[in-house]
């Protein structure tokens, strides 16, 4: 697979110079301290469920604030450069499994999520045996560590936003 790269603009013969010396070795590695563990597996789990790193940019709330760029040199750097994704990949490993869960929670949903739960209709008023007779139904589709709480709580603000099929 290869990414596209923007051509760099040639810069003026003054700033050629200053440029050279801020451009260290990778660009990415003045971020690794800003991108916490925790971070790169929401990016990496997002980006599974959405596959779209603009979707991930507005949706998912990180420890800090990246801009989609520092979103996307992260997902590229992560996919693309062996070093940073060795220690990404190492630090991830070493997070306690409840902050796992508790990042596994926080994935946002996919198109193929919601459009089974707009099939739930707005009038009927779901228990959670609704939500977890559709999870039961659709293992394929939802994201292994959802619950039916989970799902009631995304129907209910599609609900509440008129995001579900039988809503005008």
């Amino acid at each position: 697979v290869s990414v596209p790269v923007a051509p760099s603009p040639v810069p003026p013969p003054g700033l050629a110079k200053r440029m050279k010396k801020s451009k260290q070795p990778l660009q990415v590695t003045k971020d690794l301290g800003r991108w916490k563990p925790a971070d790169d597996l929401l990016l990496i789990n997002a980006v599974l469920q959405t596959n779209d790193l603009s979707s991930v940019h507005l949706g998912v709330k990180f420890s800090c604030r990246f801009n989609l760029r520092e979103i996307q040199e992260r997902w590229y750097a992560l996919l693309y450069d062996p070093i940073i994704s060795k220690l990404a990949c190492q630090a991830m490993r070493q997070l306690h499994p409840e902050a796992i869960a508790a990042i596994q929670s926080k994935v946002l949903f996919s198109r193929a999520e919601e459009q089974l739960l707009t099939k739930v209709g707005s009038s009927s008023q779901p228990t959670l045996d609704t939500f977890q007779e559709l999870l039961h139904k659709h293992p394929d589709v939802f994201y292994p560590s959802r619950t039916a709480k989970a799902l009631q709580l995304h129907w209910q603000l599609m609900k509440q936003y008129y995001l579900l099929d039988d809503q005008t």
